[in-house]
């Protein structure tokens, strides 16, 4: 699910112990501790429609605050690109701001910042989302606003070539000309094989963008930008009724796809050894070491488990990585890591930034211990209360705004098929247990499905030299 981070107080994170039964203190003898129940948040008490053309609608009535979110979820993102076709979903990220029948080039984005709204968009693996935040008397302009695009984009030469500028100059900025900006591109590529649908980063591969022709982009956006392809997701201060019939007024006529959507198979992957692989990185300061571990997709029963196992592994300065390799043996200067639950299949990994002098060698023997530890001992009662507190803390704090909740629901039903799951997801983390770590970590992170990467400063290595992939192993374990 999103991932959202929010600092915690000891009066946030005290319902969540009540919740989890791990107070304490007990209650004095004429009072009666709160049931779990009373101390979860509000249901999502969404509604569902789904249009005579497909358009998938669900609305949740928020009446806090006068404000509308609404989002519409394409389910189209890299994975379904074809070979030699990556970085498309990403360009119409951007085309769709271009113009449409009725909307001039850019004036989408006008008629939203003068009512003092809010929008943007972004492209991921298995989908592409455009949002909009405005005061609830705007709603039908932003719906007609999404629905004149979604009907009648404006797909033209002059906006290919002005788009796929934006998208290469976004390329250099953020994966070429940073420090590490490749390394995701390249553990991609090491952990899913080629042909895979995750094999490739979501911003696009520069060549396939230079390559791509005005019919190839406009038969992608022609299969995939209907509305049998999306979501409508609207949370904010409406009544759903008429919403609904704004929603019908607006969408109800555009023309469902006459054929199937394309969808790329997963690649089976029969890893049976650790592989190994050195990656050059011409900004890096220092090396760094990391490892990276397949995981099922979202909608497995294990996902849970992998966000609490993030929370103990990797994330934040009191997790094991960090104490261990940065506070204690001072190893490393840095540690992270992130879980990725898609739709297809998953991605655990992490990493850390060695310190002057440390040999990356050593790096990888205290990862290494922190994975095994994992796998053969369970962890404690109160390291495991933590990190679900931790993990629930941040999903329950954020999920509080319109577009928070949005995003909730929309990516429920993205990487499970109903909405539903977003009111499921605080009770499967709160009943992880100690024995489903270990029996996670047995699974998943065995030495033999291990790909282990360290990444190395190079200075006589060109700009982009890294996002053309990994350097030959030097060794295979």
């Amino acid at each position: 699910m999103i991932q959202s981070f929010c600092g915690g107080r000891a009066s946030r994170i005290l319902p969540l112990i009540a919740l989890l039964g791990l107070a304490s203190q007990p209650a004095a003898p004429a009072q009666t501790a709160p049931s779990s129940a009373a101390v979860r948040p509000p249901r999502l008490d969404y509604q569902m429609a789904t249009l005579s053309n497909g358009l998938k609608v669900v609305t949740l009535e928020d009446h806090r605050a006068p404000v509308v979110t609404l989002q519409v979820w394409y389910h189209v993102g890299s994975a379904d690109e074809a070979n030699g076709k990556a970085g498309f979903a990403h360009m119409f990220e951007h085309l769709m701001f271009k113009g449409s029948a009725h909307v001039a080039p850019e004036e989408h984005a006008r008629l939203v910042e003068q009512i003092g709204g809010d929008y943007n968009a972004n492209t991921y693996f298995d989908r592409t989302l455009f949002f909009e935040t405005v005061p609830s008397y705007a709603l039908e302009r932003v719906l007609w606003l999404e629905a004149d695009r979604m009907a009648s984009l404006k797909v033209d030469a002059q906006n290919l070539q002005s788009e796929r500028d934006v998208v290469k100059e976004e390329h250099r900025m953020d994966v070429e000309n940073r420090a590490f900006g490749t390394l995701f591109e390249n553990v991609q590529a090491m952990v899913f094989p080629k042909g895979h649908p995750y094999a490739h980063t979501t911003i696009g591969i520069m060549g396939d963008l230079d390559r791509a022709s005005l019919e190839d982009v406009r038969a992608f956006h022609a299969e995939y930008y209907r509305p049998d392809n999306a979501t409508l997701v609207l949370v904010g201060d409406f009544r759903s009724a008429e919403a609904l019939a704004a929603i019908r007024k607006y969408y109800g006529s555009i023309p469902r796809s006459a054929t199937p959507f394309t969808r790329y198979p997963v690649v089976p992957v029969t890893q049976t050894a650790r592989n190994f692989a050195i990656f050059k990185d011409r900004l890096a300061p220092l090396p760094a070491v990391g490892m990276a571990y397949r995981m099922p997709p979202a909608a497995d029963r294990d996902s849970p488990v992998f966000d609490v196992i993030a929370q103990i592994l990797s994330v934040g300065q009191s997790s094991r990585l960090y104490r261990s390799v940065v506070r204690d043996k001072q190893l490393a200067v840095e540690a992270s890591g992130e879980t990725l639950g898609l739709k297809r299949d998953g991605l655990f990994f992490f990493f850390a930034i060695a310190n002057q002098g440390r040999k990356p060698e050593e790096l990888e023997a205290a990862l290494e211990e922190q994975v095994n530890l994992l796998r053969t001992t369970p962890v404690t009662p109160e390291e495991l209360a933590k990190a679900k507190n931790q993990a629930l803390t941040g999903k329950v704090f954020g999920s509080l705004s319109t577009e928070e909740k949005a995003d909730q629901l929309g990516e429920a039903d993205l990487l499970y098929g109903t909405p539903e799951e977003a009111n499921q997801e605080l009770a499967r983390l709160g009943a992880v247990t100690a024995a489903d770590i270990q029996r996670v970590a047995q699974r998943y992170f065995a030495p033999e499905l291990s790909n282990v990467f360290y990444v190395m400063p190079d200075r006589s290595a060109p700009a982009g030299a890294a996002a053309a992939g990994a350097l030959p192993a030097k060794e295979s374990k």
